[in-house]
């Protein structure tokens, strides 16, 4: 797979998802959380916030960085790919387990799709 492909698809989803927690987190909060405790529906608003511009950078970063020599692209596929693990092992321990976050599989399932498109990319990058 040319590195082009997958950091084109791992780009445009982070910056989907980024645009998504910048203005649609208000309509996503209720099936996020078991609770409706103001406070608690007001972080989780005010921390998807705080990560819309980290996400997008993320995404802008892969889009910017199509065209780069395969030893740089392998890098950066690698990063997403190291990072991306650690956030897996956050969504399947922490949030599954958290009794206040309405957490399932299906939520997680357009980031495992992309998480398997950079371990692709990395292994098969032309």
């Amino acid at each position: 797979m040319k590195t082009k492909i997958s950091l084109s698809i791992i780009g445009t989803f982070n910056i989907l998802m980024s645009l998504i927690m910048a203005f649609a987190i208000k309509d996503m909060i209720p099936t996020m959380l078991n609770t409706e405790v103001l406070e608690a529906v007001r972080m989780v608003e005010v921390m998807h916030y705080g990560l819309f511009p980290a996400i997008l950078t993320i995404g802008l970063t892969c889009i910017l960085c199509r065209n780069v020599p395969i030893e740089t692209a392998k890098k950066i596929l690698l990063s997403y790919i190291l990072g991306t693990t650690i956030l897996m092992l956050v969504f399947f321990t922490v949030f599954a387990n958290e009794p206040l976050m309405s957490f399932s599989i299906e939520m997680v399932i357009p980031d495992i799709i992309v998480y398997l498109v950079s371990i692709i990319g990395y292994i098969k990058a032309k």
